[in-house]
This record gives structure tokens, C-alpha cells and sequence, in this order.
């Protein structure tokens, strides 16, 4: 058994990424090795993708970026959420290889393999760096959960729907939770 002696930074984990094809994020000083999504996974991904970029980009409120991205937090807190918003008013965050700061929203979709990560830990990581919303996405449950209202370390407001959710902080961001879990036809 290996005995770390101190928790991981961000230089380990680039000097990892050099090493590996694989996809890490550092959370807590702990380099995760996030595995390959599932087919639902990715095509929730993309539905919700298309629905922020209508709502955000199209409506000039800001910039929707998908992983595999950094997200700065500190030197041993560096996620990759499955998608994020930066909206202008925090334009400032936007590096040209990572976010320098908390975006406006992260969303994980949970993954059998995530799904203690995304419910507890980032979701505590989130809070404590004052990330202002944050949705967890359960495309087994067909809920979404959503976190904001960040106060010393926590979130201080959580709403789960199974039929609509809408954005606690950024106006008209809604999504219809039937047509994002709708099943493909021919699948």
C-alpha cells in the first residue's frame, strides 16, 4: 500500500497528463481518473449543451464550455465538470487554457462510477469556492438536482425535480427534464 505524503497540486497533475492519454481532475489533493462516459451519459451531454447555448450564448448572456476543461479552483482543487457556464459578468475567469476561477454554473452528470464524487465531494468543492449554482444531473433517477445560494462552505438551497428545473440564478434557463431524458428512437 502506498502512503502519500502530501496531497496532490496542479503541477502533478499536469506532470501526469504528460505521462497518460487519460482524463484526471484533482479534487481535494486526490488526482481522479474519470472513465470513458456512457452512451446516455453523452447524449444528455449534448442535449443539454444544445439547450445552454440556446439560452446563453444565443442570448448573449455568456459562453458554455464542455469538458475536458480546467477549472482553477486552487492548487489542489482543479475539476473538469461535464459542462459550465461563464456568464459576462464573470468574464474575468476565462483563460485561454483554463477557467482561472468558479464558473457561473457547473453541471456533472452522474456516472455509476461518479456518483459519490458528484453528489458529495464536488459538490462540497463547489460550494466552499463559491461556485453560484450547481446542477447534478441523474439520468438513471431523471432528476436534476440543483444546488445554489453558496454561504460559508455550503449550499444553501437545493431543489430536485423530475420535470422541469429552473435556474435559481441565471433568468429563463429551464430545462423541459422529459425531452432531455427522452429515449432515441432505434436505440
Amino acid at each position: 500500500m502506498a502512503v502519500r505524503s502530501r496531497p496532490l497540486t496542479y503541477e502533478d497533475l499536469q506532470r501526469l497528463r504528460k505521462a497518460s492519454n487519460d482524463r484526471f481532475e484533482l479534487i481535494e489533493g486526490e488526482i481522479i481518473v474519470t472513465p470513458s462516459p456512457s452512451l446516455m451519459h453523452q447524449i444528455v451531454v449534448h442535449r443539454l449543451d444544445v439547450l445552454l447555448d440556446r439560452a446563453i450564448v444565443e442570448s448573449g448572456l455568456g459562453l458554455v464550455i464542455g469538458a475536458p476543461f480546467d477549472v482553477y479552483l486552487d492548487e489542489q482543487n482543479v475539476p473538469q465538470p461535464d459542462l459550465m457556464v461563464v456568464l459576462w459578468n464573470r468574464k474575468g475567469v476565462l483563460g485561454s487554457a483554463r477557467l482561472e476561477s468558479a464558473p457561473s454554473l457547473a453541471i456533472e452528470i452522474i456516472s455509476p462510477s461518479s456518483a459519490t464524487k458528484d453528489r458529495v465531494t464536488k459538490r462540497d468543492v463547489y460550494a466552499r469556492f463559491s461556485v453560484p449554482e450547481y446542477w447534478l444531473v441523474d439520468p438513471d433517477a431523471k432528476t436534476v438536482t440543483i444546488f445554489s445560494d453558496p454561504q460559508n462552505g455550503r449550499y444553501q438551497a437545493e431543489q430536485t425535480t423530475s420535470d422541469v428545473s429552473i435556474s435559481a440564478t441565471i433568468p429563463a434557463l429551464s430545462a423541459d427534464l422529459k425531452a432531455l431524458f427522452a429515449p432515441v428512437p432505434g436505440l
